[in-house]
């Protein structure tokens, strides 16, 4: 035994085939826990496609099909006309501008126009450390225009081809798809995933109806989101305070508000029925989406 390791110290003791092993040449024992391999084999039965199938190196107008925000030195600009969005203000169930309204100066090194954002884009957060693991894997689809948006070098900005973007988000979310996040993850420090990884998450090709409805009720949440935000936006403006390092003291404002807290449970109790119902389906124990019942 090494001498830095405690002796009550937890193990994980998994089983494999060295086929296994040299075919995803990993060697982190976690990688290979039964949730994770389970997971894979369920994919494999639903015939699922890598993502990146539907990730276009470059779109027709000459946009990237992914990319993230500018790297290096971060200037913002209290009156700068392009908002900055960053991890922090992916949520659940959409874009919380209130919680960090940062802004930064159009056209500046920050403002790059290839991560500028648009509607219908996914908006998928790619990084993360030790104890804050849950921030890689949010994601969101912009239901509308927002303005001028651009993004941190910690979100993925991704366009797809040939699949509905608010299926694709919808599936990050399940967990087949966190699932996915989750397995490569293991045994890094800084929790980065690639492009190449996001490119060859697997996903399940589900019929276009499926998609489309999938589509509606994610815009239908969407609305409810976006009226609690609204409203959260103008306690901000009104009350003069600062919303906190991470967002403490407009959280705090807004769970005061009773409209508020009536949209954003609608939000998050349909966000949690689409996502459910989408894993009923993909699995075969359902033929079609549900309607929300609340």
């Amino acid at each position: 035994m090494s001498t830095h390791e405690r002796p009550d110290a937890p193990t994980l003791e998994v089983r494999l085939a060295q086929g296994e092993v040299m075919r995803h040449n990993r060697w982190n024992a976690g990688y290979f826990e039964d949730r994770f391999r389970r997971n894979e084999k369920t994919l494999k039965k639903l015939r699922s496609v890598p993502l990146g199938d539907f990730i276009p190196e470059q779109l027709p107008d000459g946009s990237k099909g992914i990319t993230y925000g500018q790297v290096g030195a971060r200037k913002l600009s209290l009156r700068g006309g392009v908002r900055y969005l960053q991890v922090i203000n992916i949520r659940d169930t959409g874009i919380d501008f209130a919680i960090k309204p940062d802004r930064i100066a159009e056209g500046s090194h920050n403002d790059p126009e290839r991560s500028r954002v648009s509607a219908e884009d996914i908006l998928f957060t790619n990084n993360a450390f030790r104890a804050t693991e849950t921030l890689i894997g949010r994601c969101v689809v912009l239901p509308r225009d927002y303005g001028k948006l651009n993004i941190s070098q910690h979100i993925d900005r991704i366009r797809v081809d040939g699949i509905d973007p608010f299926y694709v988000c919808c599936f990050l979310k399940s967990r087949f798809g966190a699932l996915q996040v989750q397995r490569v993850m293991h045994g890094v420090d800084a929790m980065t995933i690639s492009f190449g990884r996001v490119r060859n998450i697997q996903i399940p090709v589900l019929p276009v109806e499926v998609q489309f409805e999938i589509r509606r009720q994610y815009l239908e949440m969407s609305r409810r989101h976006d009226k609690a935000m609204a409203i959260k936006e103008r306690l901000l403006d009104e009350s003069g305070i600062a919303p906190g390092p991470y967002g403490e003291a407009i959280n705090a404002l807004a769970d005061k508000n009773s409209i508020y807290k009536r949209a954003m449970a609608e939000a998050q109790e349909r966000l949690k029925h689409l996502i459910a119902e989408l894993e009923a389906v993909a699995e075969g124990k359902q033929k079609k989406i549900s309607p929300f019942a609340g």
